[in-house]
């Protein structure tokens, strides 16, 4: 076998292996990466396209972020369906080598119907012992002792120590001893003492910790959401939210870090019962190609 074809079967085997396709499972909303895969060593164009996905899904080239011509990308699966993710590398001598990433995505299971059933039983089962609890006679009060605050206070004691003065000028010669002005007859010391400490108690200052707290206020009783997609850029999400709420949607923008990375989570309504978050969802599935699911929001 002459030099020419082991270089040509090596160029095949070769582009056998880069060009075969991968596929991993996602769900709906995710941000999916794409950078680790081989490429030859001499690549001077990248090119990224979508192969197939889903008939209601409205991706395109231009939403692969940063974009469609960078080496690694990352785009977000809008609709559950299969999306093959397709790779065109044009090297020097102008050769072009394609590989396909297919990526599975499924819709997030509905998992907080089951917690809103354990809570409304636990709640049944509350009621239950309160009941009982209503018919059983009072336990007796508890007896707590208060402990007693003692007040230190800082008391200080003058001490006056008078000592009498044993020695008196002498007169000079001629000089009358009542024209002598003398020391006192004492010396007066005075003394300071402490006794006690310092005041213990303090009255502490009554204040409120205030942050800054999520893009949008959370009404008080809020505990679903309807999430529509979630992204690690930050223009992306807001750009979706305008987009929303241009759609008369009140959408909003809630940020949570995930294994140590940051994401924007796209956002619609405040529910304050499963099953109002529930009927929300249904009607935007009716009306819209959007398939958000239920999340709690805080």
């Amino acid at each position: 076998m002459n030099r020419s074809k082991k270089l040509l079967l090596l160029c095949t085997a070769f582009l056998l292996i880069i060009s075969c396709s991968s596929k991993k499972d996602v769900f709906v909303g995710d941000t999916v990466d794409i950078e680790d895969y081989k490429r030859p060593g001499n690549v001077v164009q990248y090119q990224w396209a979508f192969d197939t996905k889903p008939p209601s899904s409205r991706l395109d080239p231009r939403d692969f972020i940063p974009s469609n011509y960078h080496p690694n990308i990352t785009f977000i699966p809008d609709v559950p369906g299969r999306y093959t993710v397709r790779l065109t590398m044009v090297t020097r001598d102008g050769s072009a080598t394609h590989k396909n990433f297919i990526f599975d995505a499924e819709a997030r299971p509905d998992y907080l119907a089951d917690i809103e059933k354990q809570q409304e039983e636990a709640k049944k089962e509350a009621a239950v012992k309160d009941k009982k609890a209503e018919k059983a006679p009072p336990p007796p009060p508890k007896i707590v002792e208060v402990p007693k605050v003692v007040e230190k206070v800082v008391h200080k004691k003058e001490t006056v120590t008078k000592t009498p003065n044993e020695w008196k000028t002498a007169p000079k010669p001629g000089q009358d001893p009542e024209d002598i002005e003398q020391e006192p007859a004492y010396f007066t010391k005075t003394r300071t003492e402490v006794i006690g400490d310092e005041k213990s108690a303090k009255k502490a200052s009554a204040g409120t910790e205030t942050s800054s707290g999520p893009e949008k206020t959370v009404p008080g009783d809020a505990r679903y959401t309807l999430q529509v997609s979630s992204s690690t850029v930050r223009k992306y999400a807001e750009a979706f939210r305008d987009k929303l709420l241009d759609q008369g949607y009140d959408a909003f923008i809630q940020t949570a870090e995930v294994e140590g990375i940051k994401r924007y989570r796209i956002r619609v309504g405040y529910y304050s019962t499963y099953g109002a978050a529930k009927k929300a969802r249904q009607e935007m599935l009716d009306t819209t190609d959007m398939e958000p699911w239920i999340d709690r929001i805080r």
